[in-house]
């Protein structure tokens, strides 16, 4: 890989706003919501195009002596993190302290979409295959893959921490856990714990 991401990451800041999406609270359950979006290369190797990857956060409204965040990397593949908030906040009561990240998978959610038209439709068809080849080419597609999505969390965990040092980790479920995996593999000492539950066979 060409692309130093704890370097990526420093020159880049997190901007966190109100949530783009039609019903999404500004507040849920005594936490703030907010959402972030960075720009990353599409091809770490050669990062000559960008994509946008997205986040959501729920902070706890009262505040904490405690400064530790928890990253939730959602399963699929294909689901978004941001629909996670209402169960994140019913499983994680903010009494605990505890801020909540969910990242969304380059290619989907609130991040740049792979979808097979300007309507994100999901639907596999020759007209489809045609539209995304003509869009992101053959190599622009290889990129929406497990080992790219895990350069972006690596850079969206060092964007946050830079903002807001203290104790990062990460919880995975089903699909997510072999994006942990594979996060795991590159990045071994990024974070200090991790959990994967539902762990997905990658082959």
């Amino acid at each position: 890989m060409a692309l130093n991401t704890t370097e990526y990451a420093l020159g880049h800041r997190c901007v966190w706003s109100t949530c783009n999406v039609t019903g999404y609270p500004s507040i849920y359950r005594e936490y703030k919501v907010d959402c972030c979006t960075l720009s990353v290369p599409l091809n770490y190797a050669r990062p000559n195009r960008s994509i946008t990857i997205s986040m959501s956060r729920l902070s706890p409204l009262q505040s904490t002596s405690q400064n530790n965040t928890l990253f939730i990397l959602m399963g699929g593949p294909g689901a978004s993190g941001w629909n996670l908030f209402q169960s994140a906040a019913l499983l994680i009561p903010a009494q605990l302290g505890l801020t909540i990240i969910l990242p969304d998978h380059r290619g989907t959610g609130l991040s740049t979409v792979l979808g097979c038209d300007d309507n994100d439709s999901q639907t596999i068809t020759t007209g489809c295959i045609t539209y995304l080849i003509s869009k992101w080419d053959i190599e622009g597609l290889n990129q929406f893959s497990i080992t790219a999505a895990a350069h972006d969390l690596s850079v969206q965990i060092q964007v946050y921490q830079a903002d807001h040092p203290g104790r990062i980790s990460i919880y995975a479920v089903s699909y997510g856990t072999f994006w942990l995996d594979r996060f795991l593999q590159i990045y071994p000492t990024l974070i200090p714990s991790a959990i994967m539950d539902g762990v997905i066979n990658p082959i």
